[in-house]
């Protein structure tokens, strides 16, 4: 016998139709949704086009006028220069830095006390008041971070370790960690860095402790270098004596079971004799340190030492929006759109106001 297949019901046919029609009609009103927003975009788009083309000459004038007015401004005013110098602090002396540039900054650009500002900065009060701000940054790059970062890693037990990450550690950071820093100099007058550049550099750096560490961290590496120039001569003595008594055993007859033996330190007298190449070796291991001592004695020679000093002029740092020629034009145009809107508001309004009254 066979079987026959159940046939679909008339309400289940209804409903799969109201179904497919009211996705289609969802489908429809977003379709004529998103063209609604292109022809509205349009339709502003046009009316703006119309309302410029047809006041087209007041706009051009406006433009026009601000340009010639922002040149004969600019040509006038006193032009904004800026250059950058480049230091490294020794000694943890970034916060003394950091707290003299804040009172420069202060004395330039608050206070506006030329008078000091000129009597620390070793120039004449006029060219004082020409410096309108001093600023400083670290200069930040990623792979001093990384380092330092390795190194305070390895120091972590485990569960620090877990809590410490890159990100986590970076975000600590101050601007006192860095040792090297970017500080700029604000002018109105382009050659005046290099007339400051060296009283700058002692004034930002001055204070009494830092500058004493300084005579006597000299001083110890002087006298290091003078311990390690007394072991070389030393070391030098007695390589020479030993090549004499190489020199004097080569020519003795050679006697079956005889030599001579040279003993150092806690060599013991069953050990052969000593070869002069570890002498030698100790003595450019002292050699060595003299140049680390040497290259010490220029690296922290004082609190700061300039990287990069001022360049000979300074140049133009203002942005695009502090030249008049750019500023006033736009001003300008915005004012004329402003006034047109205006009127065309008011316009509208009457309208609106005259069709109220024929009701």
């Amino acid at each position: 016998m066979s079987k026959e297949l159940p046939q679909p019901q008339q309400s289940e046919e209804v409903d799969l139709g109201q179904l497919f029609k009211l996705i289609g009609n969802a489908f429809d009103r977003f379709f004529k949704f998103i063209a609604s927003i292109f022809i509205g975009i349009y339709s502003v788009v046009l009316l703006l086009l119309i309302h410029f083309y047809k006041r087209f000459v007041w706009y051009a004038g406006a433009v026009i006028i601000g340009v010639v007015v922002g040149f004969v401004i600019d040509m006038k005013s006193e032009k904004l220069y800026g250059a950058n110098m480049f230091v490294e602090t020794n000694f943890n002396s970034a916060r003394q830095v950091y707290e003299n540039i804040k009172q420069f900054h202060q004395l330039a650009n608050v206070d506006k006390d030329s008078v000091e500002l000129g009597k620390r900065l070793g120039i004449s009060t006029n060219e004082a008041a020409k410096l309108k701000g001093f600023y400083i940054q670290p200069d930040l790059n990623e792979n001093d971070i990384a380092e330092k970062y390795s190194a305070f890693y390895s120091k972590l037990d485990s569960l620090s370790r877990m809590e410490m990450t890159y990100d986590r550690y970076k975000e600590s950071l101050t601007p006192f960690n860095y040792k090297i820093h970017q500080i700029g100099v604000a002018a109105t007058d382009k050659a005046i860095y290099k007339k400051i550049e060296k009283t700058f550099a002692a004034q930002i750096s001055d204070n009494l402790y830092l500058n004493e560490l300084v005579e006597v961290n000299k001083d110890n590496l002087e006298k290091k270098e003078e311990a390690l120039a007394t072991q070389v001569k030393k070391t030098d003595s007695l390589v020479n004596a030993y090549l004499k008594i190489r020199v004097n055993e080569s020519d003795k007859e050679p006697v079956p079971g005889a030599g001579t033996n040279l003993y150092m330190g806690n060599a013991e007298s069953s050990n052969l004799l000593v070869d002069e190449s570890k002498i030698i070796e100790k003595r450019l291991e002292l050699e060595e340190q003299r140049r680390q001592v040497n290259k010490s004695l220029v690296e922290q020679k004082n609190v700061i030492n300039v990287l990069a000093g001022f360049p000979g002029t300074g140049y133009d740092i203002r942005e695009w929006y502090n030249k008049m020629k750019y500023l006033i034009p736009i001003i300008l145009f915005a004012i004329t759109l402003s006034i047109f809107t205006f009127i065309g508001i008011g316009k509208y309004l009457e309208k609106q106001s005259n069709l109220l009254k024929t009701k």
